[in-house]
């Protein structure tokens, strides 16, 4: 789509395919040294997840020019959750039109988190990334694939099976929330977002948005079964019942496993993390609510610019 992206952008912006992650970090510095308007982002989470993590080192302490997500990925639960679900060429056609008659664009602010390293806005170990493998497992992604996921495991808990039980291989450590060391050393899964939704409409991370400068937490410790009852409270964003489920909001969340390593996800990505692991609260990103774009992504994706 690259193509028909600098079709529509004409002579306001210019489009960037970068091949490698290396690429992505040259793009991005070059972004920071000559700032537009606006950079849209087209493609999935992972693409914004790589995308952000890429602006963030190029940026520094300086602010990131707001970002248009052009949904292109399979899920986009980042954009779902912030309610864009504009289609991309439409929603750049509007951001376009906007910069050429000087109207200001209408945007939303979101804090990322820091992650390690790097950033993005889901963070999840134990049943999230555990379902993430068993997701990428084939190489067919899509809402169809996660839903037959969802109610096969649904069936192995009822009858304890092979499946049910890779999913819910627990994660063992310790977890200290701004500090405060919680008294359980095995979870079904940690998670950490500042956003609500991780796919299919599953507002898991519900206290995401309770705070505009923290960050949802979410420490998972009851069983399969015991948790079928939370299905329809967390679609609807009520969450998990206390009593199966620690939920907050906090500045730092600490995660330190038994084992020597931890497999996690950021945004859809699976990662390992060698030893402990601080998620903290990133710089804050402004998106543009669907309307200026210079387009950057890894992998086969774009990321825009609109001058």
């Amino acid at each position: 789509m690259a193509a028909e992206f600098q079709a529509l952008l004409g002579a306001e912006g210019r489009v960037l395919a970068p091949k490698t992650l290396e690429e992505l970090d040259g793009a991005a510095a070059a972004l920071h040294a000559s700032p537009p308007a606006v950079i849209a982002v087209h493609g999935g989470d992972g693409t914004l997840h790589r995308a952000v993590a890429a602006l963030g080192r190029a940026f520094g302490a300086d602010p990131i020019p707001p970002l248009a997500v052009l949904c292109g990925g399979t899920m986009n639960v980042v954009a779902a959750s912030l309610g864009i679900r504009e289609r991309p060429m439409t929603f750049l056609a509007s951001v376009v039109e906007a910069t050429r008659q000087g109207r200001s664009l209408d945007t939303l602010r979101r804090r990322c988190l820091r992650i390690g390293d790097t950033l993005g806005f889901i963070f999840g170990n134990g049943l999230m990334a555990n379902f993430l493998t068993e997701y990428y497992g084939t190489g067919r992604y899509g809402p169809a694939r996660a839903a037959w996921l969802l109610l096969r495991g649904l069936g192995s808990a009822f009858i304890g099976g092979a499946f049910v039980r890779r999913l819910f291989k627990r994660f063992e450590g310790t977890i200290r929330i701004d500090g405060q060391l919680l008294d359980r050393t095995t979870f079904v899964g940690i998670g950490a977002a500042t956003v609500r939704e991780v796919g299919l409409g599953f507002k898991l991370n519900h206290r995401a948005d309770d705070d505009p400068e923290r960050f949802g937490v979410l420490a998972i410790h009851g069983a399969p079964l015991s948790l079928i009852p939370d299905f329809w409270a967390v679609h609807t964003g009520r969450g998990i019942a206390p009593k199966r489920a620690f939920s907050g909001v906090a500045s730092t969340l600490d995660v330190v496993p038994t084992d020597a390593s931890m497999a996690y996800t950021i945004d859809g990505d699976l990662y390992r993390a060698e030893g402990p692991l601080r998620i903290s609260v990133g710089p804050a990103i402004t998106f543009v609510k669907p309307v200026s774009a210079l387009i950057v992504s890894p992998r086969k994706d774009t990321m825009g610019t609109l001058r």
